[in-house]
C-alpha cells in the first residue's frame, strides 16, 4: 500500500484550519508548520492526528519544503489551510497513488475557486490547476518568498476532481493580504535585477480588461467586477513598490 501524507503551513488560521484538516483526516500522516499563531490554529490543530512543528516564517519556498522534509510517505499532498479536499478528489488520490501510470511522479489538481464566497467561472479563474500531489522524495521546490515552484522528476498526470478553495473571508482579509503579497512580489522582483518602466504602469488597464472582457468575468456579476478590478491593482501596486525600491522617498 503507498502511503499519503499532507503538510500544511500556518499563521493565525483559526477559522479554516478545522474545515482543512476535517477534509483530510484519512491521510497515513498530517505536518502541519506553524508560524507562531497568536490565535487557537495550534489548539483546533491538536485535536487532529497531526505533527505539529512551530518554526518561524522564512519565505513560501522554504517553508513549504522544510514541511515536505517532515514528511515519511511515499506520496505528498500539499494544501493550504483555506483549502479543501473533496471525498471524491480523496478517493481518486487514493486510486492514482495504488494504480497510476508507471512513471508519472506528480499530479496537477484543478481548482475550483471562491472569492467573498462567490463562485468564480470567468476572469481567468476556471480551470486554474496546480501540482499539488507528487512522489514525497521525487519532489523539490525553489526557495521564492511568494508564488513557489515545484519540481518533480519525472512526468506529471492531471487528476479529474477539484480542490476548494476558499480564498478570502471579506475584504478585509483581501486588503491585508494584498498588501503582503505585493510587497513580496516587489521584492522579489528587485532582487531578480528587474526595473520599472513605463509600460508596467500601463498594465492597470489592460489587466482589467482581459479578467472583465477578454475572459469574461462579467459573467460572475458583481463578484467578478471587484476582482477584475483589484486584480488590475494588484499588478499596479506591485510595480509601484517596485519603482519606489529604486527611487525611494526622502524622509
Amino acid at each position: 500500500m503507498q502511503t499519503i501524507g499532507v503538510y500544511i503551513i500556518t499563521k493565525n488560521e483559526e477559522e479554516n484550519i478545522g474545515a482543512c484538516l476535517e477534509s483530510v483526516k484519512w491521510a497515513e500522516e498530517i505536518v502541519l508548520v506553524d508560524d507562531f499563531s497568536s490565535d487557537r490554529t495550534i489548539a483546533i490543530a491538536k485535536e487532529y492526528n497531526c505533527q505539529i512543528i512551530q518554526s518561524e516564517w522564512r519565505g513560501y519556498g522554504k517553508q513549504k519544503q522544510f514541511a515536505l522534509e517532515n514528511l515519511h510517505t511515499d506520496w505528498a499532498l500539499n494544501i493550504d489551510a483555506d483549502e479543501r479536499v473533496t471525498t471524491e478528489l480523496a478517493t481518486e488520490i487514493r486510486y492514482v497513488t495504488e494504480r497510476g501510470k508507471l512513471g508519472v511522479n506528480g499530479y496537477e489538481i484543478p481548482f475550483i475557486f471562491y472569492f467573498l464566497k462567490h463562485r468564480m467561472r470567468y476572469g481567468g479563474c476556471g480551470g486554474e490547476k496546480h501540482l499539488r500531489l507528487f512522489r514525497r522524495n521525487q519532489a523539490k521546490y525553489d526557495q521564492t518568498k511568494v508564488h513557489e515552484n515545484m519540481s518533480v522528476d519525472g512526468e506529471i498526470g492531471l487528476l479529474k476532481n477539484p480542490i476548494i478553495h476558499h480564498s478570502y473571508k471579506n475584504m478585509e482579509d483581501y486588503l491585508n493580504k494584498f498588501e503582503i503579497y505585493t510587497s513580496l512580489a516587489a521584492d522579489l522582483m528587485y532582487e531578480r535585477g528587474k526595473r520599472p518602466n513605463i509600460l508596467n504602469f500601463l498594465a492597470f488597464p489592460w489587466e482589467f480588461f482581459r479578467r472583465y472582457i477578454l475572459f469574461l468575468g462579467f459573467l460572475d456579476g458583481q463578484a467578478g467586477l471587484i476582482y477584475a478590478w483589484n486584480s488590475s491593482l494588484y499588478v499596479l501596486v506591485k510595480y509601484k513598490k517596485l519603482w519606489l525600491k529604486y527611487h525611494p522617498t526622502k524622509k
